[in-house]
């Protein structure tokens, strides 16, 4: 293997910013608001987490004064075939598997919605909150990240009680670079090795 394509994997890998192991990885939201809310102050860390046939999916509200906001709706994708079956979830959680659409991001293959009711089950800033699947199979963490909605975002959530009782919808999407260089690592994967 050339140095250039050394460089280039190495690149592809700080693009992608993946967390310590090869089988945890986090996404930042926010790059799009559904509303006049900055994309800013809709902040939150989606961490992917595959052992085997267990995905971990834990969240954090990164939302900080004076735009503070809970999260009560999380919305992710997985790849195809895959089914996700919850490990009881926390407490007011419920789980739709059903293509939820979300607030003009289109589809996501799985949401996950905290009750409105007493007592209050939303993700405050600055907690964290932890969901455990069971999945059909071994599945490898990139197919969780990388997989985006109908329109091409990977992650959303759902901002509420916001400044002024604000709420909007946060969501991500890649970068058009990050989108390349994740294109030109599968080439390089794909490429039959030439014979000298």
């Amino acid at each position: 293997m050339s140095a250039r394509h050394i460089a280039l994997m190495a690149g592809v890998a700080i693009a992608l910013a993946p967390a310590a192991s090869a089988s945890m990885m986090e996404l930042k939201l926010s790059t799009h608001s559904s509303d006049e809310t900055a994309a800013t102050a809709l902040d939150a860390t989606f961490e992917f987490s595959v052992a085997g046939t267990t995905l971990t999916l834990t969240v954090t509200n990164d939302t900080v004064a004076p735009s503070e906001f809970d999260i009560n709706e999380l919305y992710f994708n997985g790849p195809d075939g895959v089914t996700l079956t919850p490990d009881p979830l926390p407490s007011g959680w419920t789980f739709d598997d059903s293509g939820p659409m979300v607030n003009g991001f289109g589809d996501f293959d799985f949401g996950l919605v905290a009750s409105d009711l007493p007592p209050d089950d939303s993700i405050a800033p600055g907690a964290s909150l932890s969901f455990s699947f069971t999945m059909s199979g071994p599945f490898d963490v990139k197919d969780f990240t990388s997989a985006g909605s109908t329109n091409g975002y990977l992650i959303a959530a759902k901002f509420v009680r916001g400044p002024d009782d604000d709420s909007a919808f946060g969501a991500t999407i890649p970068a058009p670079g990050v989108l390349a260089l994740m294109g030109m690592a599968g080439l390089l994967v794909a490429r039959p090795r030439r014979r000298r």
